[in-house]
């Protein structure tokens, strides 16, 4: 009986966890906001994104051209890799494989297709849903060695 009480104890706790965790909508929402960004619909990409990262989404917009949307043509996929937790437990650094995506260049300069690069996304749960918190334009992580 003495040890039946706490062994009770661990089952019952184990079995009524409703703890926070969110990993899984985290990196789905940072997914689902790579693959409408990176494919140069900001309008799509908003609806994943906090409202004070919708001036980037309009940044971005306005330094994309037709060239540049013909180029990436929806061709550009996500997909999360990983994702640790910073701080607490509703703010979550997913991160993101791109591959066929826009890459950055110089103001003038010809648009190309990068193959792969990778995305450190900052996703916060507010008000029941993660949304992606935008401080900038994303970076690749990985730079290429052209």
């Amino acid at each position: 009986m003495r040890l039946l009480f706490p062994f009770l104890t661990v089952v019952l706790m184990a079995s009524c966890n409703t703890g926070f965790n969110g990993n899984d909508e985290a990196k789905a929402t940072a997914t689902q906001w790579a693959e409408a960004y990176f494919n140069c619909d900001f309008k799509d990409a908003a609806n994943y994104t906090t409202p004070e990262s919708e001036q980037w989404l309009r940044f971005a917009a306005s330094n994309t051209t037709e060239e540049d949307l013909k180029l990436v043509n929806g061709g550009a996929t996500a997909s999360a890799e990983e994702y640790f937790t910073v701080a607490n437990d509703t703010l979550r650094v997913v991160t993101v494989t791109v591959r066929n995506f826009l890459k950055a260049t110089a103001v003038g300069a010809p648009a190309e297709i990068q193959q792969e690069g990778t995305f450190l996304v900052t996703v916060v749960h507010r008000n029941g849903e993660w949304k992606v918190r935008m401080e900038g334009l994303p970076r690749n992580e990985k730079q290429s060695r052209d």
